[in-house]
Parts: C-alpha cells; structure tokens; sequence
C-alpha cells in the first residue's frame, strides 16, 4: 500500500470517528438534540382527561343511558335560562318582588327534579363507566353544590323585608353560571360515553 493511500484512509477514519460527526447526526440516538426531546416529552401524554379509543368501546352508553343524559341536559338548560331571565327581573324589578319569587319558586321545583334525574342517571351507569367518568362526575358535582349555594343565599335576600336587587341579580348570575359550568362538565361526561 503506497504511502499516500495510507494517509487518505487515516484520514477518512478520523473524519467520521470525530465529534463533529457525532453532533450532526450521523451517529444515530445521540443526534435528535434537546428541541427534539423536548417536542417527543410533549406529544407524549397529551388528552389525559378523557378515555382511550378502545375504552371508549367498552364504556359506549345504551340507548337508555342516552334518553337520560338528554333529559337532563334539556332540565339543566331550562334552570339556566330561568336564572338569566331572574337576574333581568330582579334588575327592573324596581321594589317589586311577587314577579321574582315566583320564578324563585319554579326554578326550585326545576332544580329539584334535575337533580332527581342527575341521581338516577349516574346510579344507572356502569362500574366502567363510573370508573372512566369519575373525575367528570366529579367536577359535575362541584357545580351543583356551587349552584346550591347561590339557591341559598338567594332564598335568605328573598326572606329579607327589602330585598337587594343587586343581591338578587348577582345571585342569579352566579346560578346561571354554575348552570353553565355544569353543562360544560356533562357534555365532556357526554362525549367519553360516546353520546351525541
């Protein structure tokens, strides 16, 4: 082998033995560099609040559990739209309070059969389903007691001789609200289980 060949494989090895080499690429694992272990870290984990595709499957509601869920929804859309018909009552009601707690009164009666409807159709959901839908119930309930809360204060303005008409109003909108929260929450609810 001629001395000049000998060099020109020296130096062919050192070339692709180097560091350099290493930093571009070449060498396999090591040449992703941190933006691409950043973009794997996160894709990795991402819709963690719902179910997989195949537990989707398996927690798929009944024609049943469908009806219910609708029943319900259309029960908590009625409370909602009653308590923002309530905050402009109580806005122009001027001192005059009859007009209001008769709504009050209605939106009792709705509340308290929604929430029948709620119980029946949470009990008539499956261990996998209740399991798969935990954190969403969850949440579910933390609306209803914030709704309850602004029922109750609302109830004691109304026993007060004069009642505050910003009081009243605020407290509608804070049922409202929570209305709102909890149809959020259910149609999140809705979807692991596949009802549309």
């Amino acid at each position: 082998m001629s001395r000049r060949l000998a060099a020109q494989i020296v130096v062919l090895v050192l070339a692709f033995s180097s560091p350099l080499w290493a930093q571009r690429g070449g060498g396999g694992r090591g040449g992703g560099g941190p933006q691409q272990d950043m973009g794997q870290q996160r894709g990795a984990g991402t819709d963690r609040g719902g179910p997989s595709a195949q537990d989707r499957q398996r927690i798929r509601a009944t024609d049943r559990q469908r009806v219910e869920y609708r029943s319900l929804a259309q029960a908590m859309n009625r409370i909602r739209t009653r308590a923002r018909e309530m905050a402009r009552l109580a806005k122009r009601a001027g001192g005059g309070y009859e007009q209001f707690r008769a709504q009050y009164a209605e939106l009792q009666n709705e509340l308290e059969l929604m929430r029948d409807q709620h119980e029946d159709f949470v009990d008539g959901l499956s261990e996998e389903q209740e399991a798969a839908t935990e954190e969403r119930e969850k949440e579910m309930a933390k609306d209803l007691d914030e709704l309850n809360v602004w029922m109750e204060a609302m109830d004691e303005e109304l026993k007060q001789s004069e009642p505050g008409a910003k009081k009243l109003e605020k407290q509608a909108r804070g049922v409202e609200k929570a209305a709102k929260n909890w149809q959020e929450d259910a149609r999140r609810l809705a979807s692991d289980l596949s009802i549309e």
